[in-house]
């Protein structure tokens, strides 16, 4: 019976820290930042 208690209690730690996580990416999204990549002059050349 101890083996069948330990094992419950990992599976709701972990899924606890699953659950934790993905409330925590949805209520602390990331900044959104401008990405501003130079083009080459030979990209820009019509040939």
């Amino acid at each position: 019976m101890p083996d069948t208690v330990k094992f419950v209690l990992v599976l709701a730690f972990l899924g606890g820290a699953i659950y934790g996580s993905a409330w925590a990416l949805s209520h602390f999204p990331p900044e959104q930042t401008e990405i501003v990549k130079p083009l080459p002059s030979e990209k820009l050349r019509a040939k």
